[in-house]
Protein backbone atom coordinates (compact mmCIF):
# COMPACT_ATOMS: atom_id res chain seq x y z
CA UNK A 1 0.00 0.00 0.00
CA UNK A 2 1.37 3.32 -0.72
CA UNK A 3 0.35 4.78 2.57
CA UNK A 4 2.59 3.22 4.00
CA UNK A 5 5.53 4.87 2.67
CA UNK A 6 4.10 7.93 1.49
CA UNK A 7 5.41 10.56 3.72
CA UNK A 8 6.37 14.15 4.36
CA UNK A 9 9.48 15.11 3.33
CA UNK A 10 11.59 18.05 1.66
CA UNK A 11 14.42 15.89 0.90
CA UNK A 12 15.17 15.51 -2.57
CA UNK A 13 16.44 12.23 -2.50
CA UNK A 14 13.88 10.95 -0.45
CA UNK A 15 11.23 12.47 -2.97
CA UNK A 16 12.92 10.85 -5.60
CA UNK A 17 12.98 7.69 -4.45
CA UNK A 18 9.18 7.63 -3.16
CA UNK A 19 8.31 9.09 -6.69
CA UNK A 20 9.79 5.97 -8.13
CA UNK A 21 8.32 3.94 -6.26
CA UNK A 22 4.88 5.00 -6.98
CA UNK A 23 5.18 4.88 -11.04
CA UNK A 24 5.95 1.52 -10.49
CA UNK A 25 3.58 0.83 -7.72
CA UNK A 26 0.07 2.74 -8.30
CA UNK A 27 -2.57 1.33 -10.71
CA UNK A 28 -6.19 2.65 -11.35
CA UNK A 29 -9.22 0.76 -11.41
CA UNK A 30 -10.84 0.87 -14.90
CA UNK A 31 -14.42 -1.08 -14.75
CA UNK A 32 -12.99 -3.84 -12.50
CA UNK A 33 -9.76 -4.09 -13.91
CA UNK A 34 -6.71 -2.63 -12.38
CA UNK A 35 -4.03 -1.00 -14.55
CA UNK A 36 -0.83 0.26 -14.27
CA UNK A 37 -1.38 4.29 -13.37
CA UNK A 38 1.95 5.69 -15.12
CA UNK A 39 1.99 4.49 -18.55
CA UNK A 40 4.63 6.21 -20.83
CA UNK A 41 1.61 8.11 -22.94
CA UNK A 42 1.21 9.56 -19.05
CA UNK A 43 4.62 10.23 -18.37
CA UNK A 44 5.52 12.12 -21.87
CA UNK A 45 2.36 14.29 -20.78
CA UNK A 46 3.83 15.55 -18.02
CA UNK A 47 7.43 16.21 -19.87
CA UNK A 48 4.99 18.37 -22.08
CA UNK A 49 3.35 20.06 -19.33
CA UNK A 50 6.86 21.27 -18.48
CA UNK A 51 8.29 22.06 -21.36
CA UNK A 52 5.53 24.32 -22.06
CA UNK A 53 6.18 26.37 -18.96
CA UNK A 54 10.13 25.81 -19.13
CA UNK A 55 10.51 25.30 -22.83
CA UNK A 56 14.60 25.57 -22.07
CA UNK A 57 14.58 23.07 -19.39
CA UNK A 58 17.53 20.39 -19.72
CA UNK A 59 16.52 15.94 -19.76
CA UNK A 60 17.95 16.09 -16.07
CA UNK A 61 15.72 19.15 -14.95
CA UNK A 62 12.73 17.56 -16.38
CA UNK A 63 13.34 14.23 -14.47
CA UNK A 64 13.72 16.13 -11.48
CA UNK A 65 10.95 18.05 -12.08
CA UNK A 66 8.86 15.28 -12.67
CA UNK A 67 9.28 13.42 -9.73
CA UNK A 68 8.54 15.57 -8.02
CA UNK A 69 5.58 16.45 -9.27
CA UNK A 70 4.50 12.97 -9.31
CA UNK A 71 5.10 13.20 -5.19
CA UNK A 72 2.98 16.20 -4.97
CA UNK A 73 0.45 14.70 -6.57
CA UNK A 74 -0.29 11.38 -4.30
CA UNK A 75 0.64 13.57 -1.11
CA UNK A 76 -1.22 16.75 -1.96
CA UNK A 77 -3.57 16.62 -5.48
CA UNK A 78 -1.66 18.84 -7.03
CA UNK A 79 -1.52 18.95 -11.12
CA UNK A 80 1.72 20.01 -13.26
CA UNK A 81 -0.20 22.93 -14.63
CA UNK A 82 -1.24 23.80 -10.74
CA UNK A 83 2.81 23.70 -9.80
CA UNK A 84 3.58 26.37 -11.78
CA UNK A 85 0.80 28.78 -11.93
CA UNK A 86 0.12 28.83 -8.18
CA UNK A 87 3.75 28.98 -7.79
CA UNK A 88 3.54 25.31 -5.38
CA UNK A 89 7.44 24.87 -5.94
CA UNK A 90 9.17 25.67 -3.10
CA UNK A 91 6.19 26.00 -0.89
CA UNK A 92 6.46 24.19 2.53
CA UNK A 93 3.95 20.62 3.43
CA UNK A 94 1.93 23.80 5.45
CA UNK A 95 1.16 25.85 2.40
CA UNK A 96 0.23 23.20 0.38
CA UNK A 97 -2.44 21.77 2.39
CA UNK A 98 -4.05 25.08 2.20
CA UNK A 99 -4.10 24.82 -1.22
CA UNK A 100 -7.57 24.16 -2.99
CA UNK A 101 -5.73 22.05 -6.02
CA UNK A 102 -7.62 19.89 -8.66
CA UNK A 103 -7.80 16.37 -6.68
CA UNK A 104 -8.70 17.77 -3.25
CA UNK A 105 -10.73 20.43 -4.72
CA UNK A 106 -12.55 17.41 -6.40
CA UNK A 107 -13.46 15.99 -2.79
CA UNK A 108 -15.18 18.52 -2.45
CA UNK A 109 -16.82 19.35 -5.08
CA UNK A 110 -18.07 15.88 -5.04
CA UNK A 111 -19.72 16.33 -1.38
CA UNK A 112 -21.23 19.40 -2.53
CA UNK A 113 -22.95 17.69 -5.33
CA UNK A 114 -23.51 14.28 -3.80
CA UNK A 115 -27.33 14.66 -4.18
CA UNK A 116 -27.21 15.10 -8.02
CA UNK A 117 -26.81 11.31 -8.94
CA UNK A 118 -24.05 9.01 -10.13
CA UNK A 119 -24.28 10.74 -13.59
CA UNK A 120 -23.37 14.39 -11.83
CA UNK A 121 -20.10 14.81 -13.84
CA UNK A 122 -21.09 13.89 -17.49
CA UNK A 123 -23.85 15.96 -16.97
CA UNK A 124 -21.93 18.59 -17.20
CA UNK A 125 -18.92 17.85 -18.69
CA UNK A 126 -20.59 17.08 -21.48
CA UNK A 127 -21.33 20.36 -23.02
CA UNK A 128 -24.19 19.30 -25.63
CA UNK A 129 -25.81 17.53 -23.07
CA UNK A 130 -26.00 20.73 -20.62
CA UNK A 131 -26.80 22.47 -23.51
CA UNK A 132 -29.76 20.43 -24.39
CA UNK A 133 -30.96 20.85 -20.67
CA UNK A 134 -30.77 24.49 -20.36
CA UNK A 135 -31.16 25.30 -24.20
CA UNK A 136 -33.02 28.30 -23.04
CA UNK A 137 -30.02 30.07 -21.13
CA UNK A 138 -27.61 29.79 -24.09
CA UNK A 139 -29.78 31.92 -25.98
CA UNK A 140 -27.93 30.67 -29.17
CA UNK A 141 -27.99 28.12 -31.63
CA UNK A 142 -25.91 24.76 -31.00
CA UNK A 143 -25.09 21.25 -32.28
CA UNK A 144 -22.97 18.78 -32.16
CA UNK A 145 -21.38 16.54 -34.77
CA UNK A 146 -19.83 13.20 -34.46
CA UNK A 147 -19.95 10.90 -37.62
CA UNK A 148 -20.94 11.00 -41.20
CA UNK A 149 -24.81 11.02 -40.74
CA UNK A 150 -24.80 14.09 -39.16
CA UNK A 151 -23.68 16.29 -42.21
CA UNK A 152 -26.81 17.34 -43.19
CA UNK A 153 -27.64 18.79 -39.54
CA UNK A 154 -23.96 20.62 -40.35
CA UNK A 155 -24.86 21.99 -43.86
CA UNK A 156 -28.50 23.66 -42.30
CA UNK A 157 -25.97 25.21 -39.49
CA UNK A 158 -23.51 26.61 -41.69
CA UNK A 159 -26.12 27.72 -44.04
CA UNK A 160 -27.06 30.47 -41.10
CA UNK A 161 -23.77 30.81 -39.42
CA UNK A 162 -20.85 31.53 -41.44
CA UNK A 163 -19.03 31.95 -38.42
CA UNK A 164 -19.21 29.82 -35.48
CA UNK A 165 -17.43 28.55 -32.82
CA UNK A 166 -15.58 24.73 -32.38
CA UNK A 167 -15.14 22.74 -29.33
CA UNK A 168 -14.54 19.70 -28.00
CA UNK A 169 -17.58 18.21 -26.47
CA UNK A 170 -15.78 17.11 -23.03
CA UNK A 171 -12.44 18.94 -23.15
CA UNK A 172 -11.70 21.98 -21.06
CA UNK A 173 -8.95 24.66 -20.07
CA UNK A 174 -9.98 26.19 -23.67
CA UNK A 175 -8.31 22.85 -25.67
CA UNK A 176 -9.63 22.71 -29.47
CA UNK A 177 -11.80 26.00 -29.09
CA UNK A 178 -11.40 27.76 -32.37
CA UNK A 179 -13.59 30.19 -34.37
CA UNK A 180 -14.25 28.60 -38.03
CA UNK A 181 -15.12 30.90 -41.06
CA UNK A 182 -17.03 29.11 -43.82
CA UNK A 183 -15.04 31.50 -46.03
CA UNK A 184 -11.69 29.42 -44.99
CA UNK A 185 -13.29 26.46 -47.05
CA UNK A 186 -14.22 28.37 -49.95
CA UNK A 187 -17.73 28.14 -48.41
CA UNK A 188 -17.57 24.41 -48.95
CA UNK A 189 -19.89 22.52 -46.35
CA UNK A 190 -17.99 19.23 -46.90
CA UNK A 191 -14.85 20.53 -46.56
CA UNK A 192 -15.39 22.55 -43.93
CA UNK A 193 -17.32 19.02 -41.90
CA UNK A 194 -14.69 16.61 -42.91
CA UNK A 195 -12.25 19.08 -41.23
CA UNK A 196 -14.21 19.51 -37.54
CA UNK A 197 -14.55 15.75 -37.85
CA UNK A 198 -10.87 15.27 -38.21
CA UNK A 199 -10.08 17.75 -35.32
CA UNK A 200 -12.16 15.58 -33.10
CA UNK A 201 -10.34 12.14 -34.29
CA UNK A 202 -7.29 13.85 -33.68
CA UNK A 203 -7.96 15.38 -30.08
CA UNK A 204 -9.32 11.73 -29.09
CA UNK A 205 -5.99 10.21 -30.44
CA UNK A 206 -4.07 12.78 -27.86
CA UNK A 207 -6.62 12.25 -24.95
CA UNK A 208 -7.67 8.85 -25.90
CA UNK A 209 -10.09 9.56 -22.49
CA UNK A 210 -11.73 12.21 -24.47
CA UNK A 211 -15.01 11.81 -27.09
CA UNK A 212 -14.66 12.61 -30.54
CA UNK A 213 -17.67 14.92 -30.79
CA UNK A 214 -17.50 18.42 -31.59
CA UNK A 215 -19.92 21.25 -30.52
CA UNK A 216 -20.55 23.93 -33.00
CA UNK A 217 -21.92 27.22 -31.08
CA UNK A 218 -23.13 30.37 -32.62
CA UNK A 219 -21.45 33.08 -32.03
CA UNK A 220 -22.01 35.40 -29.24
CA UNK A 221 -22.92 38.90 -29.66
CA UNK A 222 -20.98 40.83 -26.30
CA UNK A 223 -22.62 43.75 -24.24
CA UNK A 224 -20.13 46.37 -25.48
CA UNK A 225 -19.16 47.31 -22.07
CA UNK A 226 -17.51 44.12 -21.79
CA UNK A 227 -16.07 44.10 -25.54
CA UNK A 228 -14.06 47.18 -24.30
CA UNK A 229 -11.68 45.26 -22.15
CA UNK A 230 -11.11 43.27 -25.06
CA UNK A 231 -13.21 43.50 -28.08
CA UNK A 232 -11.20 40.06 -29.96
CA UNK A 233 -12.83 37.67 -27.40
CA UNK A 234 -15.43 37.00 -25.44
CA UNK A 235 -14.92 38.23 -22.07
CA UNK A 236 -16.45 35.72 -19.68
CA UNK A 237 -17.36 36.05 -16.14
CA UNK A 238 -17.09 32.69 -13.98
CA UNK A 239 -19.86 32.80 -11.45
CA UNK A 240 -18.70 29.93 -8.96
CA UNK A 241 -22.56 28.87 -7.47
CA UNK A 242 -21.91 27.21 -4.05
CA UNK A 243 -24.19 25.86 -1.58
CA UNK A 244 -23.27 27.43 1.83
CA UNK A 245 -23.72 25.57 5.37
CA UNK A 246 -26.75 27.50 5.58
CA UNK A 247 -28.20 25.65 1.91
CA UNK A 248 -28.23 29.54 0.39
CA UNK A 249 -26.41 29.44 -2.99
CA UNK A 250 -23.73 32.31 -3.22
CA UNK A 251 -21.53 33.71 -5.52
CA UNK A 252 -18.05 32.45 -4.30
CA UNK A 253 -15.27 34.87 -5.71
CA UNK A 254 -16.30 35.84 -9.05
CA UNK A 255 -13.82 36.55 -11.51
CA UNK A 256 -14.04 37.69 -15.28
CA UNK A 257 -11.40 36.02 -17.96
CA UNK A 258 -10.26 38.84 -20.22
CA UNK A 259 -8.38 37.75 -23.61
CA UNK A 260 -5.37 39.23 -24.66
CA UNK A 261 -2.96 40.01 -27.63
CA UNK A 262 -6.28 39.77 -30.18
CA UNK A 263 -6.47 35.94 -29.03
CA UNK A 264 -10.65 34.65 -29.32
CA UNK A 265 -10.50 32.52 -26.47
CA UNK A 266 -10.82 34.38 -22.70
CA UNK A 267 -9.51 31.39 -20.95
CA UNK A 268 -6.93 31.65 -18.12
CA UNK A 269 -5.03 28.48 -19.19
CA UNK A 270 -4.61 30.43 -22.36
CA UNK A 271 -2.91 33.50 -20.82
CA UNK A 272 -5.84 35.37 -20.50
CA UNK A 273 -6.03 37.92 -17.55
CA UNK A 274 -8.19 37.17 -14.54
CA UNK A 275 -9.77 39.31 -12.04
CA UNK A 276 -11.68 39.07 -8.90
CA UNK A 277 -14.78 40.80 -8.79
CA UNK A 278 -16.91 41.75 -5.42
CA UNK A 279 -19.62 39.68 -5.43
CA UNK A 280 -21.91 42.19 -4.17
CA UNK A 281 -21.02 45.65 -6.17
CA UNK A 282 -20.03 43.65 -9.37
CA UNK A 283 -16.99 46.18 -9.42
CA UNK A 284 -13.66 44.39 -10.55
CA UNK A 285 -11.05 44.69 -7.12
CA UNK A 286 -7.65 43.08 -8.34
CA UNK A 287 -5.14 43.89 -11.06
CA UNK A 288 -4.75 41.32 -14.17
CA UNK A 289 -3.20 38.10 -13.22
CA UNK A 290 -1.89 35.98 -15.98
CA UNK A 291 -1.07 32.04 -15.56
CA UNK A 292 2.66 33.07 -16.58
CA UNK A 293 3.08 35.14 -13.68
CA UNK A 294 2.31 38.46 -15.44
CA UNK A 295 0.60 40.99 -13.61
CA UNK A 296 -1.32 43.95 -15.34
CA UNK A 297 -2.69 46.53 -13.67
CA UNK A 298 -4.10 48.28 -17.71
CA UNK A 299 -4.71 45.71 -20.36
CA UNK A 300 -1.98 46.13 -22.15
CA UNK A 301 -3.97 46.05 -25.90
CA UNK A 302 -6.82 48.78 -24.97
CA UNK A 303 -5.54 50.99 -22.10
CA UNK A 304 -8.46 49.81 -19.83
CA UNK A 305 -7.75 50.36 -16.04
CA UNK A 306 -9.25 46.57 -14.83
CA UNK A 307 -9.33 47.75 -10.86
CA UNK A 308 -12.50 49.64 -10.24
CA UNK A 309 -14.39 48.62 -13.72
CA UNK A 310 -17.70 48.11 -13.07
CA UNK A 311 -19.25 44.79 -14.83
CA UNK A 312 -22.97 46.18 -16.25
CA UNK A 313 -26.05 44.34 -15.07
CA UNK A 314 -24.56 42.76 -11.90
CA UNK A 315 -27.62 42.13 -9.94
CA UNK A 316 -28.96 40.01 -13.22
CA UNK A 317 -26.04 38.19 -12.94
CA UNK A 318 -26.44 37.08 -9.71
CA UNK A 319 -29.97 36.96 -10.05
CA UNK A 320 -29.10 34.53 -13.46
CA UNK A 321 -27.01 32.19 -11.23
CA UNK A 322 -29.73 31.74 -8.80
CA UNK A 323 -31.85 30.82 -11.90
CA UNK A 324 -29.79 28.15 -13.35
CA UNK A 325 -29.03 26.26 -10.28
CA UNK A 326 -32.60 25.93 -10.06
CA UNK A 327 -32.63 23.76 -12.83
CA UNK A 328 -30.09 21.79 -11.48
CA UNK A 329 -31.10 19.90 -8.23
CA UNK A 330 -29.12 18.32 -6.06
CA UNK A 331 -25.95 20.68 -7.03
CA UNK A 332 -24.15 22.39 -4.50
CA UNK A 333 -21.28 23.24 -6.73
CA UNK A 334 -21.06 24.69 -10.20
CA UNK A 335 -18.24 27.20 -12.25
CA UNK A 336 -20.24 28.63 -14.62
CA UNK A 337 -18.88 30.53 -17.39
CA UNK A 338 -21.41 33.26 -18.14
CA UNK A 339 -21.49 36.05 -21.04
CA UNK A 340 -23.14 39.47 -21.19
CA UNK A 341 -25.28 40.25 -24.03
CA UNK A 342 -27.58 43.45 -25.26
CA UNK A 343 -30.20 40.81 -24.20
CA UNK A 344 -28.73 39.85 -21.29
CA UNK A 345 -26.76 37.45 -19.12
CA UNK A 346 -26.32 33.55 -21.35
CA UNK A 347 -24.37 30.30 -20.44
CA UNK A 348 -21.15 29.80 -22.20
CA UNK A 349 -20.67 26.53 -20.25
CA UNK A 350 -21.01 25.05 -16.55
CA UNK A 351 -17.93 23.38 -14.84
CA UNK A 352 -18.40 20.37 -12.76
CA UNK A 353 -15.12 21.49 -10.65
CA UNK A 354 -14.39 24.72 -11.52
CA UNK A 355 -10.74 25.97 -10.40
CA UNK A 356 -10.04 28.24 -7.23
CA UNK A 357 -8.46 30.97 -9.79
CA UNK A 358 -8.61 33.58 -6.58
CA UNK A 359 -5.44 31.59 -5.17
CA UNK A 360 -3.27 32.15 -7.96
CA UNK A 361 -4.38 36.09 -7.69
CA UNK A 362 -4.31 35.89 -3.98
CA UNK A 363 -1.29 33.95 -3.90
CA UNK A 364 -2.33 31.69 -1.19
CA UNK A 365 -4.40 29.08 -0.41
CA UNK A 366 -8.26 29.09 0.04
CA UNK A 367 -9.22 25.65 1.90
CA UNK A 368 -9.66 26.84 5.08
CA UNK A 369 -11.65 29.43 4.14
CA UNK A 370 -14.00 26.96 1.35
CA UNK A 371 -14.46 25.16 4.64
CA UNK A 372 -15.89 27.47 6.93
CA UNK A 373 -18.02 28.72 3.71
CA UNK A 374 -19.85 24.89 3.51
CA UNK A 375 -19.48 23.79 6.76
CA UNK A 376 -17.62 21.13 6.12
CA UNK A 377 -14.07 19.69 6.05
CA UNK A 378 -12.44 16.10 4.28
CA UNK A 379 -11.16 14.19 7.39
CA UNK A 380 -9.20 11.30 5.59
CA UNK A 381 -4.68 11.96 4.94
CA UNK A 382 -4.98 11.30 1.37
CA UNK A 383 -6.99 12.91 -1.26
CA UNK A 384 -7.05 9.20 -3.17
CA UNK A 385 -8.27 7.01 -0.03
CA UNK A 386 -11.94 7.48 -1.14
CA UNK A 387 -11.71 7.22 -4.78
CA UNK A 388 -13.37 4.52 -5.90
CA UNK A 389 -10.33 4.35 -8.65
CA UNK A 390 -7.81 4.71 -6.28
CA UNK A 391 -8.26 3.53 -2.80
CA UNK A 392 -7.06 -0.03 -3.40
CA UNK A 393 -3.47 1.28 -3.32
Amino acid sequence: MIRDYLRITDKPEEIRKTAKRLVEDVTINVDGVKKRFYTPLMLGKMKEEILRHLPQATPEEIEELRLKFIYDYWMYGCTVDEEFYLHLIGKSDAEKREYMVRQIRNVYVKHLNRDAGDDRVRQLEDKYRLYQRLKPFYKREVIEVREAADFGTFACFAESHKEFVVKPVDCSLGVGVHKVTMDDFGGDCRAAFDSIISEGKAIHDKYPSKATQMVLEELIVQDEALGKLHPFSINPVRATAVRDKNGEIVLYRPRIKVGANRSFIGSAAQNSFLMEIDPLSGEIITDGFQENGNVAAVHPDTGIVFKGYQIPRWPECAAFVKTLMAQLPGYGYIGWDLALTPDGWCVIEGNYSGEFGSQMIRGRGLKKEFEELIGWKYDKDFWWQDNDRFAHN
